[in-house]
């Protein structure tokens, strides 16, 4: 039996995505998503930000990078990649890698109650995954399911 490897995230965009390309031409897009959790500050709870480094490869990348835009509230599905290493000076070195598989746009933050049509009219990166947005009989976007506080800082 396969294990699960898998993390589930839906936050917003800090910031633009960051494009570059391997000597190949494959696309690499790098992410900065903040999820939220409430903690409980001098008998108050307050929201925090946790922030969340992914990386985007091949035809998710590019499209990331054609549409993603800071504040946009995303759901992503990830996979966990560790990865360990040893710099110049023989010091190991651990870190955990999150991979983006899957990403759905809940909510545009600049833009009008519907996702942008632009983003509509490509092929959804993965077509097989479930839709977490409202549509109408004929398919079209009839607004997001869910948002995010657009007040979460940036």
């Amino acid at each position: 039996m396969n294990g699960l490897n898998k993390a589930y995230l839906i936050g917003n965009l800090g910031r633009d995505p960051e494009m570059r390309a391997t000597a190949g031409g494959l696309a690499i897009a790098k992410i900065n998503l903040a999820t939220r959790h409430a903690r409980k500050v001098n008998e108050q709870w307050v929201d925090q930000p946790d922030w969340h480094r992914l990386t985007a490869f091949d035809k998710t990348a590019e499209y990331i990078g054609r549409n993603a835009h800071k504040g946009d509230s995303l759901a992503v599905e990830c996979a966990i990649r560790p990865r360990k290493w040893t710099d110049k000076d023989a010091k190991a070195h651990y870190e955990v890698d999150l991979i983006v598989e899957r990403v759905l746009w809940l909510h545009r933050r600049n833009a009008p109650a519907a996702i942008g049509q632009a983003i509509l009219d490509e092929e959804p990166v993965a077509s097989d995954a479930p839709s977490l947005l409202a549509t109408d009989d004929e398919g079209r976007l009839s607004g997001p399911v869910a948002t995010m506080d657009p007040e979460i800082p940036f």
